[in-house]
């Protein structure tokens, strides 16, 4: 990952946790912003910030992508 990707990711990674404190409790009482939900899903932006904290843990892992298309040898792709 490049520098731009990983503030990109840093902060992708701050919202997610905006969405798990707020997500936690909403699972309990509802969650309401420009729309309302109810307690069951209420925990929809704790999952939804689960999910941008694991994409962003792959791809920080992620090995450097290669400069060419297609690596050499490979006839399949």
């Amino acid at each position: 990952m490049n520098t731009f990707d990983k503030v990109c990711a840093a902060l992708a990674f701050v919202l997610a946790i905006l969405f798990l404190i707020l997500g936690v409790p909403g699972a309990f009482v509802g969650c309401r912003a420009n729309f309302t939900l109810p307690p069951i899903l209420g925990v929809l932006p704790a999952l939804i910030g689960w999910g941008i904290i694991r994409s962003v843990r792959v791809a920080w892992k992620a090995p450097a992508a290669s400069a060419t298309p297609t690596a050499p040898g490979r006839d399949d792709l």
